[in-house]
């Protein structure tokens, strides 16, 4: 290995020694054509002052002596001829002539010597630029924007981690890697720090290309003119997209607990005693006669001991899943199967809903997974309250089937975008506020991941992502 590192570094230095002397050769050369044409004219010409282009080949000579030795010769070469001359009567314009050629030989090789001194300073100025651009570029995500937003320059990792390519990006602002978390006011408040000159610090979630998310710790430095106004922006981020994953695995594992401790109780205390109501007043009812408007009252209390029931239920299940029962199935026919149920709903009886795409055998649990598409179809159809449409669009990317539920309602409110997904969260004057979790979680036993997105032109787009595994057998009916 050292062999041939050697080897590679006289190659490498060959061109430029080999240059270094023809230039010396060359220099010297021009140097002696001029002292014998300087001293075959009379002395009183200036032909001497030729001997400035032999140092200003210095300026391409890698050797950093050479002006000063290049000027010493031309001095010594206007000397000889001097003396060469001196047994005439020399005109005392010629050693005037002579003598400030001389001094602007030194003065060349001194400014050779300071340009040279500058251009070194400046390539190594460059070259630990290169090397600092070279450390953000691995290390960070990189874009400038002008003072409109408009994106001027993106280093490798911001397409990288995008999924854009660098044309997709330039000229574009960063709506289009906006994942419509955060509320308009967060927004506002970064673009009022930053054209007001200050810096901005804060974290940002994006939407990657293929419809992925990704956090980003951003600082966003404004770059001030003359009179102290921003004429660019630059952003440097840093992705922690891990480290939110497991500030909410273990924001999840805490709830989980709570929820587990909880369902316990309730189980216990609730559950038994409203079975024992419950059967009371299914008894008293059959004793009631036809007609009787008790027995209304009486299937009230029995239809709210149900609802109960199943929150309990719902609790046991968020807290307690039960590990999935794989089998081979059809994503399009678990998404009719969950279809069809919510069509028998009063709320989903008058929707317009469609399936496109492509269908997959994939490896899961029928029922979770009926359950995961019933839920957020039915939460699309009460966003709607019951009329409009809802597409469900399903592809597949290599090892990954991927199923989008669109629907045309208001969305969801940015003050609740980050809480959609919390135990017990809810809009609604009933329910539990546990269907969108027990759906995330379905999702990931499954090794999926389940996220909810309000694009700018309106809606609700709720996303599911499944592994595919390879199928051992023909999808199940």
């Amino acid at each position: 290995m050292p062999d041939v590192t050697l080897e590679g570094s006289v190659t490498a230095r060959a061109p430029s020694r080999y240059a270094d002397r023809a230039r010396i050769a060359t220099a010297s050369l021009l140097a002696l054509a001029i002292f014998a044409i300087d001293i075959s004219t009379p002395v009183t010409y200036g032909v001497g002052m030729g001997y400035v282009l032999a140092v200003l080949l210095g300026l391409w000579v890698r050797s950093a002596r050479f002006p000063l030795l290049a000027a010493g010769g031309a001095t010594a070469f206007l000397v000889a001829d001097l003396a060469a001359a001196w047994s005439s009567a020399i005109p005392l314009a010629a050693i005037v002539n002579r003598s400030l050629t001389a001094v602007l030989l030194w003065a060349t090789a001194l400014f050779v010597l300071r340009f040279k001194g500058v251009e070194a300073d400046a390539a190594g100025h460059l070259g630990r630029l290169e090397e600092i651009r070279h450390a953000l570029d691995v290390a960070a995500i990189v874009a400038m924007t002008d003072v409109a937003g408009r994106i001027t320059f993106v280093n490798d990792k911001f397409c990288e981690i995008s999924g854009f390519s660098r044309d997709e990006l330039l000229g574009q602002d960063h709506r289009i890697v906006n994942s419509g978390l955060h509320p308009k006011a967060f927004m506002q408040d970064l673009w009022h720090t930053i054209a007001n000159g200050r810096v901005w610090h804060g974290e940002i979630r994006n939407r990657k290309k293929d419809g992925g998310y990704y956090w980003v710790d951003t600082t966003i430095v404004p770059f001030l003119n003359a009179r102290g106004k921003p004429y660019q922006y630059v952003a440097i981020r840093a992705d922690i997209t891990e480290r939110k994953l497991a500030e909410e695995r273990l924001r999840s594992q805490e709830a989980l607990a709570r929820v587990g401790q909880l369902a316990a109780m309730v189980a216990h205390e609730v559950r038994n005693p409203l079975a024992g109501i419950k059967a009371a007043l299914q008894v008293i009812k059959a004793t009631r006669p036809p007609g009787d408007p008790e027995a209304a009252v009486m299937q009230d209390i029995i239809d709210r001991a149900d609802a109960l029931n199943g929150l309990v239920s719902d609790l046991l299940l968020f807290a307690r899943p039960r590990p999935p029962q794989l089998q081979i199935v059809s994503l399009h026919g678990v998404l009719g199967e969950a279809l069809d149920m919510v069509r028998r709903d009063p709320l989903g009886a008058a929707l317009r809903i469609a399936i496109n795409g492509e269908d997959v055998a994939l490896s899961g649990d029928r029922m979770l997974l009926r359950g995961v598409f019933q839920n957020l179809v039915l939460n699309a159809a009460q966003a709607m309250q019951g009329s409009g449409a809802i597409t469900v669009r399903t592809s597949v990317n290599g090892p990954t089937a991927r199923v989008e539920i669109h629907d045309s309602g208001p969305g969801i409110p940015e003050t609740h975008r980050g809480q959609v997904f919390e135990p017990f969260f809810t809009t609604k004057s009933r329910g539990g506020g546990l269907g969108l979790p027990i759906a995330r979680r379905s999702v990931e036993l499954h090794g999926g991941t389940l996220a909810l997105d309000c694009p700018p032109q309106g809606g609700t787009v709720a996303t599911v992502q499944l592994p595919v595994r390879a199928p051992a057998a023909s999808p199940v009916a």
